[in-house]
């Protein structure tokens, strides 16, 4: 079957990353990708402020490359999001989705008719001779949703699905030869938030993002925290609010672990952070570089710790 190119943007508070390219289950070529800063407040926690302002860059930017696909999957980092897993009986793919809203209800305090809510496959497991399914539920506010809508419609782009960072994508981290239940952490160090990602044998089990209160870093490359005692501090309080979702994570179950950490993002270009990060987590520590099951067939500079989210987004 033959597969249509898709464009795919990670909006953030600071920039948009977008490449465009095609995915299926277990590759991603990219044929392209670029980026360009948002202005100031117009991305606020993953929710669009101003939706004029975003389609005039976003069509302005697709003009001057000559871009004409109109197939867009937009993804996001939140702290609006909600993330909960939940053990249901095992049925078909379509009663799970009917499920969802009673199920979330009784474990949260919301009001589920103001969410659009789906759900990640983990596992299907015997308990009492039942056959069971463990699903981690991702709920995104209407409002939020709305607005990608809308900017979809303005720009003339068909909106193909909006989805969180890592959901479905998890499993290009897995390699053949690896531990099956080898866990790891993807540590995104955006400008205004760190969205901490726990994968455990190729798939997404828990999520958190850390805010940030400002743009603490720049991400040249050039800075080197050994010279510069304020950027030591910021990445010291880093490391404390990761640790801090960590132990949360291990205290969740007993059998939970964490083997490794991938560092990717901005943040991600801080000379030696890795290394830093390592002394201080006490895991092994390294930074994303490449992926086997990810392809760039484009000319310009593709560093990959960038433009993870918007490549795997290819993947919807």
């Amino acid at each position: 079957m033959l597969i249509s190119d898709k464009i795919a943007f990670d909006v953030g508070a600071y920039s948009t990353r977008v490449v465009v390219g095609k995915g299926s289950i277990n590759s991603i070529v990219v044929n392209e990708a670029f980026s360009f800063n948002n202005p100031s407040g117009l991305v606020e926690d993953g929710h669009i402020m101003d939706v004029d302002v975003l389609k005039e860059e976003i069509l302005d930017q697709l003009d001057d490359r000559r871009i004409r696909t109109k197939n867009a999957v937009f993804t996001i980092a939140s702290t609006k999001t909600i993330m909960r897993e939940i053990v249901l009986p095992y049925t078909t793919m379509a009663k799970i989705e009917a499920m969802l809203p009673f199920e979330l209800a009784k474990h949260m305090p919301i009001t589920v008719d103001d969410y659009v809510i789906k759900h990640i496959p983990l596992e299907v497991f015997r308990e009492d001779k039942h056959r069971r399914i463990r699903v981690m539920v991702v709920a995104l506010p209407k409002f939020m949703v709305k607005r990608y809508w809308e900017l979809c419609s303005s720009a003339d782009l068909k909106p193909v699905a909006l989805t969180i960072h890592l959901a479905g994508a998890a499993h290009l981290l897995q390699n053949k030869n690896d531990d099956p239940q080898e866990t790891m952490a993807l540590l995104d160090l955006g400008h205004t938030s760190i969205n901490c990602s726990i994968i455990q044998g190729g798939k997404l089990v828990f999520n958190r993002l850390i805010p940030l209160a400002k743009k603490e870093f720049n991400e040249t490359g050039k800075e080197d925290f050994y010279d510069n005692t304020n950027l030591r501090a910021v990445i010291d309080k880093w490391v404390e609010e990761i640790k801090m979702v960590i132990r949360f994570y291990l205290s969740l179950k007993s059998e939970n672990r964490i083997d490794k950490i991938i560092l990717f993002g901005g943040g991600a270009n801080i000379k030696n952070i890795a290394t830093y990060m390592a002394d201080k987590l006490e895991r092994q520590v390294h930074v994303l570089r490449g992926v086997s099951k990810i392809k760039y067939r484009g000319n310009e500079n593709f560093p990959l710790n960038l433009y993870f989210n918007a490549a795997t987004a290819l993947l919807f």
